[in-house]
């Protein structure tokens, strides 16, 4: 007997888990008498599990009826979802938030049931709330209120982020954090920084990054040149430093939201910068007579000391300071001085010739207690160089004020003037390289200079200086002098001929 028991109880166990592995019936019903009620659901799961419970979702009645025939008799028809007439206003949005609720309800009680949580009614009503989520109270309603407003808000601003993040001048902005420890080089982005914004002011919009391509930089190129008459190398250097910017800014881009235009690494800059371009340089004749010249006052004294030892170190004065002993070095029984230059943070290694002996016996070290802008120096400078005889009438850029879009501006024309008047502290490394460049190894000059390729150092230096013209013949006449020779050697000596050759090979 309890044998039969114990089989009776397996045998039912068995079946109502195995009734489980059947799919679980959901239906709705509308049981109210009024034309718009709340709908119950029920569900069926095998034999054991039949729950009903009334719900929150709100139906209509006509949605839910269909009028049949049986035995002669009229009869209303419950329906199920699925037979919802399409034909009913707002029936089809209805019927398919229906059966996405059966669908989410059953995909719930497949996981709820797996994890052994009780299928009974308190279930059924708690899965039609979590689904449905009827806001039902004031508490529920203004909880999703301002979830949706806070949504609304957490959007805009990611917006607005993304948006602000792909300006252009943002881009810029980022260089100041760059190069928030290097002053020159923040200076130079701030420069650019307050350009754009007013080329942004005459055309009326915010550039963004992706802005930055060709026909932005050909419309850039024409704003600086033609309207605002600036040089063309100024605004090259203007559309580096925003393409530097926008480059960084992308490639900083961890979260892919930056947006570049195919032509950004790609777009031109001003051709044909160095055309034309007048270089005011001193040569040994002209630094000769300012150095026997009688100079008085102790600020005209510094200029001249400057001027002198600048042109014959290829130094800028911000950098003059440092020609202090302990910054000697010696190599080989020779003296040079060696540091770092302030504005690039370059190595630079400048060898204590004769000359150099000569003019710190009789001047001393340069001092530099003028402003870094160099206003002072360069209008003491000119008076040395005045005092001193250099009164040429030659060609150069003079700077003026001129009223361009409504505002003063200072801005370069060219023009015949008296030399003195055209010699800044900038002549002092141009002097420099173009009094050595033929004389000495061109990697001498520019290891000083800074600059990478001798293309560059020419533009840098006074091509249109006459002596370039006697160096020239000087070399290449040397040149064919030595080749004539080993020639006549050659013929008079084969010998040597022969041993010169296989020493070529």
């Amino acid at each position: 007997m309890v044998h039969n028991r114990a089989k009776y109880r397996t045998k039912t166990l068995y079946s109502y888990y195995s009734n489980f592995d059947t799919m679980a019936t959901i239906t709705f019903l509308y049981r109210s008498a009024k034309e718009t009620g709340n709908l119950s659901i029920r569900l069926i799961q095998g034999t054991e599990i039949d729950l009903r419970v009334s719900t929150k979702i709100q139906s209509k009645k006509l949605y839910w009826f269909k009028r049949t025939t049986i035995k002669g008799k009229t009869k209303l028809k419950h329906l199920r979802v699925e037979n919802i007439s399409n034909t009913h206003l707002g029936a089809t949005k209805h019927k398919e938030f229906l059966k996405e609720v059966k669908k989410e309800i059953t995909n719930k009680l497949l996981i709820d049931y797996n994890n052994g949580k009780p299928i009974n009614k308190e279930w059924l009503k708690g899965a039609t709330l979590d689904v449905t989520k009827i806001l039902d109270t004031t508490d529920k309603i203004t909880t999703e209120a301002n979830n949706i407003i806070n949504k609304e808000e957490a959007i805009r601003l990611e917006d607005e982020r993304i948006k602000t993040a792909n300006l252009l001048t943002s881009a810029v902005e980022n260089m100041f954090i760059k190069y928030a420890t290097n002053p020159n080089e923040l200076k130079k982005y701030k420069v650019t920084h307050n350009l754009l914004l007013k080329y942004q002011k005459k055309k009326k919009k915010k550039f963004t990054i992706f802005d930055l391509g060709s026909k932005f930089a050909q419309s850039f190129i024409n704003w600086c040149i033609l309207e605002m008459e600036y040089q063309k190398s100024y605004t090259n250097s203007q559309l580096k430093r925003l393409r530097k910017s926008a480059v960084d800014t992308y490639e900083a881009d961890d979260e892919y939201i930056i947006k570049v235009s195919k032509t950004l690494r790609s777009f031109d800059l001003c051709k044909d910068v160095y055309k034309g371009k007048i270089v005011i340089t001193l040569d040994y004749n002209e630094l000769d007579k300012i150095d026997d010249q009688n100079i008085k006052g102790v600020k005209l004294m510094d200029a001249k000391r400057a001027l002198l030892i600048g042109c014959e170190t290829g130094l800028r004065y911000s950098d003059m300071n440092q020609l202090i002993d302990e910054n000697i070095k010696e190599v080989k029984g020779v003296k040079y001085w060696k540091f770092k230059a302030k504005k690039t943070d370059a190595v630079v290694q400048i060898t204590i010739s004769k000359r150099i002996t000569y003019l710190i016996d009789k001047y001393g070290l340069p001092t530099t207690n003028y402003p870094d802008n160099g206003v002072k120096l360069n209008l003491n400078i000119k008076e040395v160089c005045r005092l001193s005889g250099i009164d040429e009438k030659v060609k150069g850029s003079k700077t003026i004020v001129k009223i361009i879009d409504g505002e003063k501006v200072n801005r370069k024309q060219t023009d015949l003037h008296e030399k003195h008047k055209l010699i800044t502290s900038r002549t002092f490394r141009r002097s420099f390289a173009t009094n050595y460049y033929g004389k000495i190894d061109t990697s001498l000059i520019t290891a000083i200079t800074g600059h990478s390729t001798e293309n560059q150092l020419r533009a840098y230096i006074s091509n249109n200086d006459v002596t370039n013209i006697g160096r020239t013949k000087e070399q290449i006449d040397k040149f064919h002098e030595l080749r004539e020779h080993e020639k006549q050697q050659a013929k008079e000596n084969p010998t040597m001929r022969v041993i010169k050759n296989a020493s070529n090979q």
